[in-house]
């Protein structure tokens, strides 16, 4: 008869195979690695064995270093694939110029900000609410030697200007809460709109990563919404907009409304597809329809970057 023991150790292996599984899976199919996944696989298990409680500086992409510690899962990402969500990634890499402008909602430690500022040398504004997550942004910004490029706010956005209570222990999926607790932030709120360099006549890009927030920050930028430079946006629509009594059909129409259409990317071929519904997995690539032919143009004339050995 199998010993109490035994079951135990049977739990426990089977849970490490299928917590070791999603990410072993994701680095498998990641299109920077599922031809060798084998450097993947590497770079994952050397920093399971390596990763330490303190914060350690990498070597990332180009010249960018990165300052990450073991409990900082949304960039580890990072150390196994070298750009986690890739077609976003890239199509900021083939779209912001020099003097074009970044606006990073949701920034965490900061990894769009260090494409955009370090490796496209734009400027950009780089929003974190999250007090500790917000030093570890302002820690990168510095190691690279960004700070002239780069404008860290510690606020949130949403629709009107006030204070919210945030959750500080869930790394990239941080949020508002209705209700103070032990584990959560009062952060100083403000909106889109107030923040916004209205003297900007460049391209934009704006990254929404707000955890089911996107709605509210949207309604605090009508005026950016209108405004002809802001080309595309990165956005995250994942269901959690379900808690604030929203959904993300709401932000979807409300782009749609403001002249932006949704589009798949292809950094490979540098092609765009029109999208019928919105990702719910995944960021949502939206394009100010007015400019697709520009966009598209400067996506094509794009200087390549290089990454694993591939020209992308």
């Amino acid at each position: 008869m199998e010993s109490e023991c035994s079951k135990i150790r049977k739990l426990v292996n089977n849970h490490m195979i299928k917590k070791l599984s999603i990410p072993l899976k994701y680095i498998a199919n990641h299109p920077l690695t599922k031809s060798n996944k084998w450097s993947g696989y590497f770079r994952f298990f050397k920093w399971q064995l390596n990763a330490k409680a303190h914060v350690q500086t990498i070597n990332w992409f180009g010249d960018l270093k990165l300052n990450i510690n073991k409990s900082m899962h949304g960039a580890t990402g990072c150390i196994y694939v070298g750009l986690p969500e890739f077609n976003d990634m890239s199509f900021l890499l083939h779209f912001l110029k020099r003097d074009s402008f970044f606006i990073d909602i949701g920034a965490n430690v900061g990894v769009y900000t260090l494409l955009a500022s370090g490796h496209n040398k734009c400027q950009s504004i780089s929003i974190e609410p999250i007090p500790q997550t917000y030093q570890y942004l302002n820690k990168n910004i510095e190691l690279n030697q960004l700070k002239d490029k780069v404008n860290c706010l510690n606020i949130g956005l949403s629709k009107q200007e006030e204070e919210l209570y945030f959750t500080n222990d869930g790394d990239t999926v941080n949020h508002v809460v209705p209700n103070k607790a032990n584990n959560t932030t009062t952060v100083k709120v403000d909106t889109l709109d107030q923040i916004f360099p209205q003297q900007i006549t460049n391209d934009i890009l704006l990254k929404i990563d707000v955890e089911g927030f996107e709605y509210n920050v949207l309604k605090g930028g009508n005026k950016v919404l209108k405004n002809k430079n802001v080309k595309a946006i990165i956005i995250e629509l994942n269901g959690c907009s379900d808690r604030y009594g929203l959904n993300d059909g709401m932000v979807d129409e409300l782009l749609i409304q403001n002249g932006f259409k949704k589009y798949d990317y292809n950094p490979f071929e540098r092609s765009l597809t029109v999208l019928e519904k919105f990702h719910t997995e995944e960021n949502t690539l939206y394009l100010r329809e007015s400019a697709l032919e520009e966009i598209s143009s400067q996506l094509k004339s794009a200087t390549p970057f290089i990454i694993y050995g591939k020209n992308i």
